[in-house]
């Protein structure tokens, strides 16, 4: 019988030591466990800490783009869409005035979110400056401000190259419309952007040159300025490629120019304000669900 009683100690010493094995596992365990609930409290506090900072940025940039109250005060009968993709844009509008004309810009700089809003925010910077400087007469050319602006803006990429040894390619797509006070003719300048007029149910593209303002190889080549005769009823629409940009319907496509500019003739004719509840929902419709591609700014002015 001693066999089995040796046997027997022996198993019981056997459970014993994984009994210890498990009560130490389950220690590490426990610690690892408290280790993680640290770990996530540290980046929940974190994301709560950057995305404060990031709807703090919201309020800078909102408090620099004007209000809908300021661009109506210069032309009363307009709308303005205006769906950043993230909290902070890489689109900014803005609108100036002086004693012969008023002035209405659209802006869509590289990238979005916070990136985008950086730039955003060194435009709008130069932009005022160069606004403030710029004697604005009867045979002024807005091209001239967009060459400035483009100095202005490779200059300061240029510090950011010697700096970390990058080639920062970034730049913006920029309208700028100048209207005489009797809203008779508009002087205009694109940089990759185009103008939609609708008249009489038709609509007409104004468009620029074909390079941003940033790098690019015909950098070196000025700004052309425009003229347009306006007419009372037309519509002018000034946008950045958000929406022509955006990906959706079942087929998952992009919205494109020629449905822009098919959906601006199908409303033209409605008030301003209904046309933006529409474009609103067109384009929240044509999404379908899907994430935005791009932030998205459409404004449009009713002689």
């Amino acid at each position: 019988m001693q066999p089995v009683m040796t046997d027997t100690l022996g198993f019981q010493a056997e459970i014993d030591r994984q009994q210890k094995q498990i009560a130490e596992l389950e220690q590490i365990v426990a610690q690892k466990q408290d280790e993680i609930s640290r770990i996530a409290l540290e980046y929940e506090s974190a994301a709560k800490d950057m995305q404060a900072s990031i709807h703090y940025a919201e309020r800078i940039q909102r408090a620099v783009i004007p209000q809908y109250a300021e661009f109506k005060a210069l032309f009363p009968d307009c709308f303005i869409y205006f769906a950043p993709r993230d909290i902070v844009s890489g689109d900014f509008y803005t609108c100036a005035s002086s004693d012969i004309c008023k002035i209405a810009i659209v802006a869509d700089c590289t990238g979005h979110g916070v990136p985008g809003g950086l730039l955003s925010m060194l435009g709008m910077s130069a932009l005022k400056d160069l606004l403030s400087k710029q004697k604005i007469s009867s045979d002024f050319l807005p091209g001239e401000i967009l060459d400035s602006l483009r100095k202005f803006i490779l200059t300061s990429l240029a510090e950011a190259d010697e700096s970390d040894d990058t080639t920062v390619s970034d730049g913006m797509d920029f309208t700028l419309c100048v209207f005489n006070n009797e809203m008779t003719q508009i002087r205009y300048a694109c940089a990759n952007h185009t103008i939609y007029v609708a008249r009489d149910g038709e609509i007409n593209k104004l468009k620029g040159d074909r390079m941003p303002i940033g790098r690019h190889p015909k950098q070196d080549t000025p700004f052309e300025s425009f003229t347009f005769d306006l007419q009372k009823g037309d519509m002018i629409y000034l946008c950045s490629d958000g929406i022509q940009d955006q990906f959706g319907s079942p087929d998952d496509i992009k919205f494109t120019t020629k449905r822009l500019a098919a959906m601006l003739q199908e409303h033209c004719n409605e008030d301003t304000q209904t046309q933006c509840v529409n474009f609103s929902k067109i384009v929240n419709d044509w999404k379908a669900g899907r994430e935005q591609f791009d932030d998205q700014t459409l404004i449009g002015i009713r002689i």
